[in-house]
């Protein structure tokens, strides 16, 4: 499901980037990692790398499934 709004404001070497009124913090955002594609052809986008002194990956897909859904 795509946001219904971000924001990306440049500061400088840094980005403020906001996804449906909530504010992504800038400590989590590596400096330099936000990419915005323009192609109008393409959905918008933005790519940024996120760093967390944890990061955790939970699967909640049952074995078995394959069309992305966890039935």
């Amino acid at each position: 499901m795509a946001a219904e709004r971000i924001t990306v404001t440049r500061e400088g070497d840094h980005a403020r980037i906001v996804v449906d009124g909530l504010e992504i913090p800038a400590g989590a955002i590596l400096r330099d990692s936000v990419i915005i594609p323009i192609d109008p052809d393409e959905m918008p986008a933005v790519h940024l790398t996120l760093i967390g002194a944890r990061v955790d990956v939970l699967n909640t897909l049952k074995e078995g499934a394959t069309d992305g859904s966890a039935e």
